[in-house]
Parts: structure tokens; sequence; C-alpha cells
């Protein structure tokens, strides 16, 4: 039941989607309602910790429930996903419910937790069987929800600290929401190619990961040798080498180092925050 459980995860798209697009944002913060510069990577794995809690007491819940006998619509149900994958995507591209992912993870949990309790009633368990099934059902599905995002969320958060992440996460949200689109329309009766081509996004998933991984690797190298140019956020670099115009002051020009020492140039955090912007974990 343990490895049912992990299976139902590894080849359930949505579900990976869903949470996959829940990850985009995680390492951001707010600034003037709009998703800024990176969060400290504690930050995010305690946001992320949050999120993968409430999603999992919510579809612990339902998938107990569904199993004893709860009436499932299993159409509805299907259709609440592909809805919910698109709300994640619209957050994941601004910030609609900053603060209150955990909250939302645990409402759509409920409904994932309906679609999960399908594959056990279809074995048709009683007594102590059914309860030692369905911990074990759930154990595996934890375990899968845990490998997911063991293994994205690190390349976010190095990727995070870059510029090239805005068009990555903006293009991955988009496409999710494509896919949740697809999905809609296809469970309420009109297939379409968008959804049989969301349906094989499985597939692609470990390209998709290797990918990020190539990409933060290259990005936490050039970090560590301070050549990365275009790094967001606060403290994203603070030593840095600027080659095209050939200075090296710990990621300040000389002119505002002496600035600095006259009192003359003011702090890009002072001005941020003059201007009625604040930055929020």
């Amino acid at each position: 039941m343990v490895s049912l459980g992990i299976t139902h995860i590894r080849e359930g798209t949505d579900h990976q989607l869903f949470l996959l697009t829940l990850l985009l944002p995680a390492p951001l913060l707010v600034a003037a309602r709009r998703w800024g510069g990176p969060a400290r990577p504690v930050v995010a794995v305690r946001k992320i910790a949050a999120i993968t809690l409430a999603f999992t007491v919510g579809h612990s819940v339902t998938l107990a429930l569904g199993t004893i006998g709860f009436p499932v619509p299993q159409q509805t149900v299907e259709v609440l996903i592909a809805i919910s994958i698109l709300v994640a995507a619209v957050h994941a591209i601004v910030p609609i419910f900053f603060g209150r992912e955990a909250l939302i993870a645990g409402m759509f949990g409920l409904v994932h937790g309906l679609a999960f309790s399908a594959t056990l009633t279809e074995l048709d368990l009683t007594g102590g069987q059914l309860a030692v099934s369905l911990l074990g059902f759930n154990i595996g599905i934890e375990l899968m929800q845990l490998a997911v995002v063991a293994v994205v969320l690190p390349p976010l958060i190095v990727l995070a600290r870059t510029r090239i992440y805005h068009p990555v996460r903006v293009t991955a949200a988009v496409l999710a929401a494509a896919a949740a689109v697809g999905w809609v329309f296809d469970r309420v009766g009109f297939p379409n190619i968008v959804a049989d081509i969301a349906d094989r996004l499985a597939d692609v998933t470990p390209y998709i990961v290797a990918t990020l991984w190539i990409a933060a690797v290259a990005v936490a190298a050039l970090l560590v040798r301070g050549r990365v140019v275009g790094t967001t956020g606060p403290d994203a670099f603070r030593k840095g080498e600027d080659r095209r115009q050939g200075r090296v002051v710990g990621g300040r020009s000389p002119r505002h180092a002496q600035g600095d020492r006259q009192g003359l140039v003011e702090h890009p955090q002072e001005a941020h925050m003059r201007g009625g912007h604040v930055l929020r974990d």
C-alpha cells in the first residue's frame, strides 16, 4: 500500500502539478502587491513546510472519509482539482493569497483527498485491513510529496536569486494554467489536445527537474565567484564584480562607497522604505 501511494502521486500528473505550481513563488517575497526579491532560504523552507503539512492534513481527512463510504462525486472532484491548479498558477504570477498559502493548500487538499480515496474504494477493503491499507497508502503519498519538494525546491531557491527566475516562473505558471484549463474542459465532456498533452507531462518531469538542477548549479557557481549579473532582492549578492565597468568594491562602486562615507548617498533599502514599499517574508 505504501508503494501504491507512491505510484499514485508519481503517475498523478495533476496532483504533482498542483504541488509544483505552489512551489514556484515559495522562494519569493512580496513588494507592493507583486512578487519581489528572494526570501531567505529558511523562510522559503518554512513556507513550503506549512503548505505541505496543510495539504497533507486536508487530503488525509477526505481520503479516510471517502474510503469508508463518504459519497464522492468523481467528475466534480476531478474538475475541482483542475481548478485548484489554475488558482495556484494565477497565484504564481501575481500574489492573490500571499500569507494564506497553507490555508488554500489545506482547502484544496480536501478535494485531492477525495480523488485519492477512489483508489482504495476500488479495492473493497474492510475492517483492520482497511485501516492498515489506509495508513500505508497515506504514508506512500506523503513520501512521494516530500521527495518532490526535496528535489524541486533547492534549485528554485537558487534561481530565485537571479532575474532569470521571473520569466521562468511566469512561463511555468502560464503552462500550468493552460494545462488546468484543458483538463477542466476535458473533464466536463470536451476532450482537447491540451488535456492530452498535459496528461503526458509526467513523462517529461525528470528532464525538467534535471534542467532546473543544471541551471541552479551553474548559477550557484557564478554566485560563489561573484560573476552573476542581474541578481535581485535583498542580499542577493553582497560581493560582486562588475567587469563591464571594471569596479570591485564589495558589490558597490567606489563612488557609492565614498558617498556613503560622506553621508551623501541614500541606501537603496532606505529609499525603498521611504517610498512606502515593504518586503514581507
